[in-house]
């Protein structure tokens, strides 16, 4: 096996520990309701949380990655992602949980940032997108086979089962990941010359197609962490599911995301990957218009639209993901870290907002839903420009 094949798998070892920690314990939030005597509402907060410092934590990620590369950022990254799962198992307290979380956050957000520039150091083009694509399709997966695990884990060790597993997930990367990526690497030490090309904040800022797909990152991003928010209230209070059961939900929607992102590159190679993107933030709102005339109490209804929703940020993420680095080959960890703040930040403001109105159930995620209108109408405007400009010049 050669050194880049090793890395490659480690890089994907490394990507569903994000995801891991948004839906492995939800089947277990009944008991942790009880344990810290919290409401649903404070329970809430600790998805905004994490996702806050998944996103804040980027900014610093992205240039520590490329200053002293890979293996530095994703070392950094599972040690804190190990310690806030440890954190999180003992945790006396919902202050001490919310702590834990942002630790773990800011773990997971260096090992993302870690994956994400790995690859566009690799590959160039369609071809980052379509590997960035396989990886999307692997944290679909997560949904599909976290709740399953978290719930078995649950019933039998309880709550503190789900966050021991993410900290020795976290303890056995740590150790592998050394043997697997390079201390550093040629073009890191580049970017200080003066004579070489650099970008910065102000490059990204006035690129238009990184601030589009940025925006399309954000606005699904949100619609899919508002739904992680209120699904268990929806489906085991108002619906009367049991753990199993709903994970078992869960995870018939994760592997609706996977076949959806697997099925990118596919689409990518058949309509170009800005068409994919436009299909997918049409189903994000398709979905959100469906939810609109659902009534509260039909569970099943809820979670079809919420599976077309999550099914078509599946299909743009990678896609998605791999426009906003395109432009910036020589500085793919910053690129990826300041389009992953974006995305998370923007994302988690989206789910904060939405879980703070009065909306309930299928209300409140038709509303985070259709902030894709945002960037579907801005992309297909930059689209009809584009073309007019072209059709003037020939």
């Amino acid at each position: 096996m050669s050194r880049r094949t090793f890395a490659l798998i480690i890089i994907f070892m490394l990507t569903p520990l994000g995801p891991l920690a948004i839906d492995i314990f939800l089947p277990s939030v009944p008991e942790m309701l009880s344990v810290f005597e919290a409401t649903n509402q404070q329970m809430r907060l600790t998805i905004p949380l994490y996702i806050f410092a998944l996103g804040f934590a980027q900014l610093v990620g992205g240039p520590i990655s490329d200053r002293f590369g890979r293996r530095a950022s994703a070392m950094i990254g599972l040690s804190l992602y190990a310690l806030g799962s440890l954190g999180a198992a003992f945790a006396p307290s919902l202050d001490w949980l919310y702590g834990a979380r942002l630790v773990q956050g800011f773990g997971a957000s260096f090992t993302m940032v870690t994956t994400f520039a790995w690859v566009r150091d690799n590959f160039e083009g369609d071809e980052a997108g379509k590997w960035l694509s396989y990886m999307s399709g692997l944290t679909g997966s997560v949904p599909m086979i976290a709740p399953m695990i978290g719930g078995i884990l649950g019933v039998i060790w309880g709550w503190q089962a789900a966050f021991f597993l993410m900290a020795a997930a976290g303890l056995l990367l740590l150790f592998l990941t050394p043997l697997a990526l390079p201390p550093t690497k040629k073009r890191h030490r580049m970017l200080g010359a003066p004579d070489q090309i650099t970008c910065n904040l102000g490059d990204m800022a006035r690129n238009r197609a990184f601030i589009l797909y940025s925006l399309a990152n954000a606005a699904t991003f949100g619609a899919v962490m508002t739904y992680v928010s209120i699904a268990p209230e929806v489906a085991m209070e108002q619906g009367g599911m049991s753990e199993m059961q709903f994970a078992t939900i869960l995870g018939a929607i994760g592997l609706l995301q996977m076949l959806f992102s697997f099925l990118a590159p596919r689409m990518v190679e058949m309509i170009g990957a800005p068409t994919t993107v436009l299909v997918g933030l049409s189903l994000s709102v398709i979905s959100g218009l469906g939810l609109l005339f659902v009534p509260q109490s039909v569970t099943m209804t809820f979670f079809a639209f919420a599976a077309l929703g999550s099914a078509g940020f599946s299909l743009m993420i990678g896609i998605s993901t791999g426009l906003t680095l395109q432009p910036f080959p020589n500085c793919a960890g910053l690129a990826a870290s300041i389009g992953g703040f974006l995305r998370m930040f923007g994302g988690a403001s989206i789910a904060t907002l939405t879980n703070l109105t009065d909306l309930q159930g299928p209300a409140t995620l038709a509303t985070a839903l259709l902030f894709s209108l945002l960037p579907l109408t801005f992309l297909l405007f930059d689209r009809r420009m584009e073309s007019k400009i072209e059709g003037e010049t020939f």
